[in-house]
């Protein structure tokens, strides 16, 4: 996905937003905010690749704070949320469909889009969304390719949802390869919360993607296992906005399932669907 001409004010209000958790002197937070000004417009002279721009200025950004994972307590609290969230709804989720809907659900525990809230009651937003539906589902069409799925995993909390779809899939005879992230990225899984909520216990393999600090999936950055795991997928599942943005920039010959809510209007424009809905798309 290419950048949108929102994608600059978003981007820069959220560096803004998360770095007054950490500073509290306002003319150091705009210094920051300024400095990576710089590294977007010096980026987006490079590529219009969303997450390629995106990344390099959230590390920037950490940089300049002198943190390496500046969303630790609240990853650690949201996966907490989650799978009490799951123990009272987990009765009404029949099937295999039901726990991709609750996946998607989930990808709304999201700290990176400007203008997105998370909710506080996320147990009612469930029921809420869980009634509403996809907007988009091509469910029926990739449920067909599951014998071997390699899932790129997207935020903490929602990777409690994620798990469960695993166990599902698994269930259902398919072998599952989840990669999560290799270091810290806003509020990203990586293989210290994978291993804290037990991820190993409902997949087949778990790998990091690597490359470091990077927002979304690259696969240039894949190590042997993941390529490995790739080349011999039937199925990519790709959650969240970040993977979206970065694997659309990529050709992995591999039908893509996309699982997200569609979190702005820039992203709603790709997808064709409005903000606010969720959606399963497959490309």
């Amino acid at each position: 996905m290419k950048l949108a001409p929102e994608c600059r004010d978003c981007l820069l209000n959220k560096v803004r937003q998360q770095s007054q958790l950490v500073e509290k002197d306002r003319s150091r937070v705009e210094k920051i905010v300024s400095d990576c000004l710089e590294v977007y417009d010096c980026e987006s002279e490079k590529t219009l690749a969303a997450a390629v721009v995106s990344g390099a200025v959230h590390r920037k950004n950490y940089a300049e704070l002198g943190t390496e994972d500046l969303y630790r307590e609240i990853k650690i609290r949201d996966n907490k949320t989650a799978e009490e969230v799951v123990k009272k709804v987990s009765p009404k989720l029949k099937t295999i469909h039901d726990w991709i809907t609750a996946s998607v659900i989930g990808n709304a525990i999201d700290y990176g889009v400007t203008g997105h809230d998370v909710a506080k009651n996320f147990t009612e937003f469930f029921d809420q969304m869980f009634e509403k539906g996809l907007a988009l589902d091509d469910s029926d069409k990739f449920l067909k390719l599951t014998k071997n799925v390699v899932l790129f995993t997207d935020n903490c909390g929602e990777a409690v949802f994620d798990k469960y779809l695993c166990r599902a899939l698994r269930e259902n005879g398919s072998w599952v390869t989840v990669v999560v992230k290799d270091k810290p990225m806003l509020n990203d899984l990586t293989l210290v919360e994978a291993h804290e909520i037990n991820f190993e216990d409902y997949c087949d393999n778990l790998y990091s993607g690597g490359g470091g600090m990077q927002l979304g999936t690259h696969p240039q950055f894949f190590s042997p296992e993941v390529k490995k795991a790739v080349e011999d997928s039937t199925l990519i599942i790709a959650k969240g906005l970040a993977n979206y943005e970065s694997l659309t920039e990529y050709n992995l010959n591999k039908p893509t399932a996309y699982l997200m809510m569609v979190k702005c209007h820039a992203v709603g424009r790709v997808v064709g669907t409005e903000k606010g809905n969720l959606i399963a798309v497959l490309k």
